[in-house]
Order: structure tokens, then sequence, then C-alpha cells
């Protein structure tokens, strides 16, 4: 009897590691995904390599962001 017990014992505690362990892998998995988000978009909309980002990469931008660019200059210009 107190042999099956203490069976029964290490397989609840190996289940709770276990969940513990799945529970972890999730949430690491989770931080990956949103990572590897967050580097995509940064790089895809960065465009430093090139010199341009935010509105410089817009095709055709706004009319008040055109006004905006000559009235101010563009800030690469005002640095």
């Amino acid at each position: 009897m107190n042999i099956e017990k203490e069976l029964r014992r290490n397989v609840k505690e190996l289940q709770t590691q276990l969940q513990r362990a799945y529970e972890r892998i999730k949430v690491l998995e989770e931080e990956i995904h949103a990572q590897n988000k967050r580097e995509f978009y940064n790089d895809y909309f960065s465009k430093s390599k090139s010199g341009m980002s935010g509105w410089d990469m817009m095709d055709d931008p706004p009319e008040y962001v055109k006004k905006l660019v000559d009235e101010l200059g563009k800030p690469e210009d005002n640095q």
C-alpha cells in the first residue's frame, strides 16, 4: 500500500511538472511569434537601409503631408 501511494504521488507530481512545461512552452512560443511579427513589421516599414522611412515610402502621400514636407522639410534635412 505504501508503495502504491508513493507511485501515485510521483505520477501526480510528474503530471503537474509536465503541465507547467506545456504552459511555459506555450508562453515562449507566443513570445517568439510576437517578436517575429515585430521584427517583420519593423524591417518591412523601416526601410532604413535605403534611407527611406514613414511617408517617404508611400507612392503618393496625402496632400497635407506634401504641404508639411514643403514647409518643414524632411526629417533628415533638419538634423
